[in-house]
């Protein structure tokens, strides 16, 4: 029976984020086709500045989280579960509503884009808080969720097949894009209401919110200055380059991210029980080795997959630009995907080795510092080698920062303290 459940959970974790892999490469293609070069540049820049939003109100919550709420079911029950899970919730919209709304306002004054489409991705980033992904992934049950993401994902996309037909359906294509994301968090947030009721509703507090934040500070600061590498070329090239390059950049990164999505249940599957079996260890046996090791044990599954699926999948797109399956890549992108693709297989490793193992090593400071200058330095470097080299420059800097990143987690696994 366990057997089964965990299959099951498996299976959903790779139906959800295999949904959110294929979405975006049945639909940016075809998008980039019917909107034009200057109108899929708008929305990949509204897009972009969605997720900036997105990683304030994620906050640090989508590892911390998973923990809290294992915590909270192993020690006290259901009303505590639902306390922490309405608790996390609670600060979430909160912080949507510091960092969305003067961002609209900014753009609406500076920005040469319409607000109105930066306005309808701010509802993906509802959408994406409303999911509670890190209570499914705790609880290990996610085919509800799954069930929901893939429904309204593939609504999303026959939306966008039967009913954009030009420049002048930006905001609509936006409009389904974004709500395709909105219905599945509020179908998610509603399961979750019908669960517990109004009780964890009534449970938060401003005090308890505040303990939460203060606590996931080291990890939020890292993920801030992840998206400085992550989420910023587009907007670099935005600003230094041409629409084609930003179209162009922003399809292959499109590409480069799904196949990260594909690899990141199992990553989803792994870290729970990595923090299960970092729990039962003795305080004697929680040493920096041994967390490198559980940590690897939980991650060379991911990587070994991603060095056979890498090549086999830029020779297949390589193959249907040639033979023009492929509508909307050109040559450039499948030389961008090819260039980038060796940064998915540092990113797998640094997903569990940076946020997930330094938390079990009580290095959340440490991550924090070590993302922020590499963020910093990428980011830099990217603003020059884009202005000389366009896409390309911007694609070299995503993989840098990668490799960058993972040789900085590593070594403070085996960094020992010299005592005098």
């Amino acid at each position: 029976m366990r057997f089964n459940a965990s299959v099951i959970n498996g299976l959903s974790l790779m139906a959800i984020q295999g949904a959110n892999a294929l979405f975006p490469l049945l639909v940016f293609p075809f998008l980039l086709g019917m909107l034009g070069k200057e109108s899929f540049a708008e929305l990949v820049v509204a897009e972009a500045l969605a997720f900036y939003v997105l990683t304030v109100c994620l906050y640090s919550f989508d590892t911390s989280g998973v923990q809290l709420i294992i915590e909270a079911r192993k020690q006290a029950g259901s009303l505590a579960e639902a306390t922490c899970l309405f608790n996390i919730l609670g600060a979430r919209i909160a912080l949507f509503l510091v960092s969305a709304l003067p961002l609209a306002g900014i753009y609406h004054l500076f920005a040469d884009g319409s607000v109105a489409v930066l306005l309808v991705w701010l509802c993906f980033v509802l959408g994406m808080i409303f999911q509670c992904n890190y209570y499914f992934q705790a609880i290990e049950s996610n085919w509800l969720l799954a069930v929901f993401v893939l429904f309204s994902r593939c609504c999303a996309v026959l939306a966008v097949y039967l009913l954009v037909d030009g420049e002048a359906d930006l905001l609509l294509a936006s409009m389904i894009l974004a709500g395709s994301y909105l219905f599945s968090g509020i179908a998610a947030l509603t399961t979750l209401l019908s669960r517990f009721g109004l009780r964890g509703v009534r449970s938060v507090t401003a005090k308890a919110m505040f303990s939460m934040l203060s606590e996931g500070r080291h990890l939020f600061l890292g993920n801030i200055s992840v998206a400085l590498f992550r989420g910023a070329n587009i907007l670099i090239l935005a600003g230094v380059s041409s629409s084609a390059a930003v179209s162009a950049y922003a399809l292959a990164e499109k590409v480069i991210k799904s196949i990260q999505a594909l690899a990141r249940p199992l990553n989803q599957l792994f870290m729970p029980k990595a923090l299960k079996a970092w729990s039962l260890l003795s305080i004697e046996r929680k040493t920096k080795l041994q967390a490198f090791n559980l940590i690897w044990k939980n991650t060379r599954i991911q990587v070994y997959l991603m060095l056979v699926v890498l090549p086999v999948g830029v020779l297949l797109i390589h193959l249907g630009q040639n033979f023009g399956l492929m509508p909307g890549f050109s040559g450039d992108v499948t030389m961008l995907i090819a260039l980038m693709a060796p940064a998915v297989i540092f990113g797998v490793a640094n997903s569990m080795f940076g946020v997930v193992g330094l938390s079990l090593i009580g290095e959340q400071s440490y991550y924090a510092s070590a993302v922020f200058v590499v963020g910093v330095t990428i980011f830099a470097f990217s603003l020059v080698v884009s202005h000389f080299f366009a896409a390309y420059g911007a694609a070299f800097s995503f993989v840098l920062a990668e490799v960058l990143l993972l040789m900085s987690f590593v070594f403070k696994y085996q960094w020992k303290p010299v005592h005098g």
